[in-house]
């Protein structure tokens, strides 16, 4: 019996030592930095003899009693022993055996751990100065009472309910561009709670204006965009030609005169520097032309817009009429005087206004030539052709002075062939051609003469030219090949004539001379040179020599039968052998990225779309200066001036060149002090 007393004794004794731990609320954690926690004790009445809390951060509070909380906030993270002791002489707790008090009060103790889930969130992730930042608080014990240090002097606290800053969101806009320590306080930095902080990297504003179209003429409309400005919607726009306007990001505008501006466009109420671009407007290009400077009352007048930008335009015709058309228009005044026709861009939205004169006439006597001149249709005042052309006529160009009508004939062989009868208006260029289809008489071989005389009005005084053409005895023509009209080549360079194959030709003969009668005439002092069969005739330099030297020579081809009959010829064509007083030299040639071609014999290979060519040339006298003028398959692709030339002295040129795959170049030097007179001459062969 007695030892089993002793065992519940015991028992009795070790029980409240299991039982000594602190209570906490709430119960279980996770349990955070700047959270509010309560601690009691949990086994022993002190309500008379008050303990003692030790939180384990180095602070403590007393009057602790079995029936109240203590309320703690940690201020840092970590692993805290909380203890509870009760002052010396304390009674025991009575254990209710017999009413004898056994057990003695001991410390209470337990291990709490605080961790930290706190943080800021910044938005956007990458401001920049003059930008409203947005930090955000996460997590925070006291959301509406914290206290933020923004890391540039800024302090946002808890204030009255009127004006609440300092919550868990903040707004903020920093001036200038760095890195910022941004922090933040629960209990609004009274608890001396650890701040959560973050680093904040403010960047240069990336503000920069665009302008469409980047190479804008005077009034037409520019659109600008302010990109990435802070305060879009106010922003101060200086177009650098007086006119300020303080608008959004986005305006349009109109430069009333050519030249470079400076438009700059600054935040509105920032501090920031304005931000500014340069825009070069062209010189005002669009302009408005008339059909005819002067016309007739009742007849169709066409105006013509160039260079307008809207599709429609607001027209004008200065006798009342006013009308939205395109850019051409046609327009009839019913009445005779002088009329401003006017024009204004985009329907009208443009300021300004493009003007024409017109003046509108009845039909008078009062004409006068200003031009006259009659051709046949090759250009020239004579021509050869086969027996039953059809592409044989004549033209008359004229401008009038005066409106009215001119009338006159076409004088055939000495005869009136046929009649004109046309109006002619005041500057109007005016061609009148004999009727194409039959065409003018080509049934009898021989020389034929065209003139024409003009009868009304009788007062002009006007003498025309004779025409000639030379109708063959034959319907067949030999089609010349090779040089071109108005060929011109040195007199060391003998070139190739060549043709193409003529009907019933079993011979081909070419003739050279120096006047185009006795070549025109087959005169009987002609010379013939034999061909063969061949179609091409290089001739020998007794034959070239015989040419006169810088004016024009002439030369065609006959072809005969197996008989030595002739049965077709051609026409005629010019040429001119020059002497060469001038020594033109290729140097260097390279096509665009610098690589060097070869150049030997006067070809060149390579499979580049343009050649860069360098060369010298020295001339035999002195003089004011010379042309040397570059041709690419006949079309002239460039024109160089040397001015106060001396004699031999050598001048270096440099010039680029299509290359189309098999082109001929030709380099020709011109004396142009008035005739012009070539003096030298250089061809250049390409191919791929």
């Amino acid at each position: 019996m007695k030892k089993t007393i002793f065992v519940v004794i015991f028992a009795l004794i070790l029980l409240p030592a299991a039982l000594n731990a602190v209570q906490v609320d709430p119960a279980s954690g996770p349990y955070f930095v700047g959270q509010e926690i309560r601690f009691s004790a949990t086994n022993y009445f002190w309500d008379y003899n008050p303990g003692v809390i030790y939180y384990g951060d180095g602070t403590s509070e007393t009057g602790v009693i079995s029936s109240a909380w203590k309320t703690h906030v940690y201020r840092s993270p970590g692993r805290f022993v909380v203890r509870i002791t009760a002052p010396p002489g304390s009674p025991g707790r009575n254990t209710g055996a017999r009413g004898i008090k056994t057990i003695y009060p001991s410390d209470e103790t337990m291990t709490i751990t605080i961790r930290e889930n706190r943080s800021i969130q910044v938005s956007p992730a990458s401001p920049v100065a003059g930008q409203m930042t947005t930090f955000t608080a996460v997590n925070f014990n006291t959301p509406d009472n914290i206290r933020w240090e923004m890391g540039d002097g800024t302090v946002y606290r808890h204030q009255a309910a009127s004006s609440p800053r300092g919550g868990s969101v903040v707004n903020h806009t920093y001036s200038k561009s760095g890195a910022y320590q941004v922090s933040a306080y629960d209990w609004n930095g009274s608890l001396q709670v650890a701040a959560v902080s973050v680093q904040v990297n403010i960047g240069h504003p990336n503000r920069a204006i665009q302008f469409s179209p980047v190479s804008p003429r005077e009034d037409q409309p520019v659109y600008f965009e302010a990109a990435n400005f802070l305060q879009p919607n106010s922003i101060q726009w200086n177009f650098g030609d007086g006119t300020r306007e303080v608008n959004g990001s986005q305006i349009m505008h109109r430069f009333q005169q050519a030249g470079t501006l400076t438009v700059s466009a600054k935040d509105g109420t920032l501090t920031h520097p304005p931000v500014s671009t340069t825009v070069t407007v062209l010189p005002e290009n669009r302009f408005i032309t008339v059909s005819a400077p002067e016309v007739l009352v009742n007849r169709t007048v066409s105006v013509s817009a160039h260079n307008f930008r809207g599709d429609l335009i607001l027209w004008n015709f200065g006798d009342g009429v006013q009308e939205s058309g395109g850019h051409e228009v046609t327009h009839i005044y019913t009445q005779s005087g002088t009329f401003t026709i006017s024009a204004r861009d985009e329907n009208g939205e443009s300021a300004r206004s493009f003007t024409v004169l017109v003046t509108v006439r009845g039909i008078d006597d009062e004409v006068l030539v200003e031009v006259a001149e009659i051709r046949l249709d090759n250009g020239k005042y004579y021509k050869v052709v086969p027996r039953n052309s059809r592409a044989l006529y004549a033209v008359l160009r004229m401008k009038m002075r005066g409106t009215g009508l001119v009338t006159g004939q076409w004088i055939v062989d000495g005869q009136p062939y046929e009649f004109i009868n046309e109006l002619a208006i005041q500057g109007e260029l005016k061609e009148i051609r004999t009727r194409e289809l039959p065409g003018l008489p080509v049934l009898d071989p021989g020389l034929h003469t065209i003139t024409l005389e003009l009868t009304r009005p009788d007062q002009l005084n006007v003498v025309f030219p004779v025409l000639k053409y030379f109708v063959l005895p034959y319907e067949n023509l030999v089609e010349l090949a090779a040089p071109l009209n108005e060929f011109v080549a040195k007199e060391k360079e003998i070139p190739e004539f060549s043709w193409l194959r003529a009907r019933g030709a079993s011979r081909y003969e070419v003739a050279f001379s120096g006047h185009l009668y006795s070549i025109l005439y087959n005169t009987p002092d002609q010379q013939w040179h034999e061909a063969g069969t061949e179609l091409s005739f290089t001739p020998t330099p007794e034959i070239w020599n015989q040419l006169r030297r810088n004016r024009w020579s002439y030369w065609k081809v006959r072809a005969l039968d197996s008989a030595g009959q002739t049965v077709a010829e051609s026409e005629v064509r010019e040429f001119k052998v020059i002497v060469a007083t001038a020594e033109i030299t290729l140097n260097r040639v390279t096509d665009l990225e610098g690589r060097e071609v070869d150049l030997s014999g006067g070809v060149v290979s390579s499979r580049s779309d343009h050649l860069l060519v360098q060369g010298s040339l020295k001339y035999a006298a002195d003089t004011e200066f010379l042309v040397l003028r570059v041709f690419t398959d006949e079309l002239m692709t460039d024109q160089l001036v040397f001015r106060d030339v001396h004699k031999d002295r050598e001048l270096h040129f440099e010039t680029s060149v299509p290359h189309n795959g098999n082109s001929r170049v030709l380099f020709q030097l011109l004396k142009t002090s008035s005739p012009a007179v070539v003096v030298g001459l250089h061809n250049l062969r390409l191919k791929r």
